[in-house]
């Protein structure tokens, strides 16, 4: 008999194992990135990145009417980039209940496939909020800055920049998850 409640206690404390989720820590360097200074640190490590450029946005906008305006200065980055060969994919949130942000986001998806960026629209059964980049396989860029006019020139926005190759390799597994449930956008 205890030999049979051993076996059911490491059956059970193996599924737990198996079932729950781990937290990892790393060393990083850490800076904020806060209010105006996310444009500029972002900008110059878009327009440094090598190889990768992976981006998780919820909202970003290109302004026809403003085509110095922030937002299009990164846009312009991404493609940019794309077009020095590095490898640039961003996924956009679309859904059935913000068909406003869902058609700014496809037109702004439209100027970055365009501009040669990969691009992918997100599942309409889940919202991503993210505000996520990870660059060259290093650099991790998170926190509450969309792309958009007001919030990267009038908001208070909170992000951090992060030095982290362990770290930006377990948000390279997210966003590669993200993918594998979004649309590519198909520009037609």
């Amino acid at each position: 008999m205890l030999k049979r409640q051993k076996i059911l206690l490491l059956s059970f404390l193996l599924l737990f194992l198996l079932k729950a989720d781990f937290c990892f820590s790393f060393s990083a360097d850490v800076k904020p990135i806060c209010n105006r200074k996310y444009f500029s640190q972002v900008r110059s490590l878009i327009s440094e990145a090598e190889q990768s450029i992976y981006v998780v946005l919820y909202l970003a906008r290109y302004y026809q009417k403003y085509t110095d305006s922030s937002s299009n200065r990164l846009i312009k980055e991404l493609i940019s980039a794309a077009q020095r060969g590095v490898d640039v994919r961003v996924i956009l949130e679309q859904s059935d209940w913000n068909e406003k942000n869902t058609e700014e986001n496809k037109a702004t998806a439209k100027i970055l496939s365009e501009g040669g960026v990969k691009v992918w629209l997100d599942d309409f059964k889940k919202t991503s909020h993210n505000k996520l980049i990870i660059i060259d396989g290093r650099y991790v860029v998170i926190g509450s800055t969309n792309w958009s006019y007001y919030a990267l020139d009038k908001n208070n926005e909170s992000s951090v920049l992060i030095d982290s190759p362990e770290l930006s390799d377990v948000f390279k597994k997210y966003f590669e998850k993200v993918k594998t449930k979004s649309e590519q956008f198909n520009p037609q």
